[in-house]
């Protein structure tokens, strides 16, 4: 599955549009008053200013060559950008998908991640830097009820989950991009937060074209 495009809501849409685009050097695609949206490798990072008193924040993955890891970590810290730890550690392998990630929060308390998917054969030469943000390769979808979450997005698009309990967690696609569906009084990793449910909308490419809304409508998902 390939994720092409993630619009989500935050209450701090100037200090995003600083952040993303000067801070992370991502490509500005559009901005009004009220929006933003930023080219990230093969995906779109679109962002709308919320309204009212909400506070939204997400967890969104970003994949980078599978060799950049290291270079990765110094470019974010250079950039006075904090790593979170967990156990003494900032970066994280995990054998079950074979891939290695380091997390960071942004001006909203987006849960960020950089991975590296060293299944795939994406490693490069050059020095790291924002081109190397090669796609959004994860989008959290909390939810009040995993196991029929999986079963829609099975139904729907012929997706499986391919690691968690399929009860509290699941991240559903593959190295290429995924959902990761999880239990929202479950917390996020590394940094213990119950996730956020917020409205969202989600692009993809999975072979199956179509549209499903799940959580009461606040998820928009459409395959193209």
């Amino acid at each position: 599955m390939r994720i092409k495009e993630v619009n989500l809501f935050t209450d701090q849409i100037e200090a995003m549009k600083e952040f993303y685009g000067t801070l992370l050097e991502l490509a500005l695609l559009e901005e009004s008053t009220s929006s933003v949206s930023f080219r990230v490798g093969d995906s779109i990072l679109g962002l709308q200013e919320a309204t009212g008193q909400e506070q939204p924040f997400y967890h969104v993955a970003f994949t980078i060559p599978t060799n950049k890891l290291a270079e990765a970590k110094q470019w974010i810290q250079a950039r006075n950008i904090s790593l979170l730890s967990k156990d003494d550690k900032d970066d994280f392998y995990f054998p079950y998908w074979d891939a290695t990630a380091f997390y960071f929060y942004d001006p909203s308390g987006n849960l960020m991640e950089f991975i590296t998917h060293h299944s795939l054969e994406n490693a490069v030469e050059d020095a790291f830097d924002s081109r190397q943000l090669l796609c959004i390769s994860e989008i959290g979808l909390p939810v009040d009820d995993v196991p029929d979450t999986i079963s829609k997005m099975k139904g729907q698009y012929h997706l499986e989950p391919f690691a968690g309990d399929g009860k509290q967690f699941a991240p559903i696609g593959d190295a290429e991009g995924m959902f990761i569906v999880i239990d929202k009084e479950t917390p996020w990793f590394p940094d213990g937060r119950n996730p956020g449910v917020f409205a969202t909308e989600v692009k993809v490419e999975t072979g199956q074209p179509g549209s499903l809304r799940i959580q009461n409508g606040l998820y928009s998902i459409v395959s193209i």
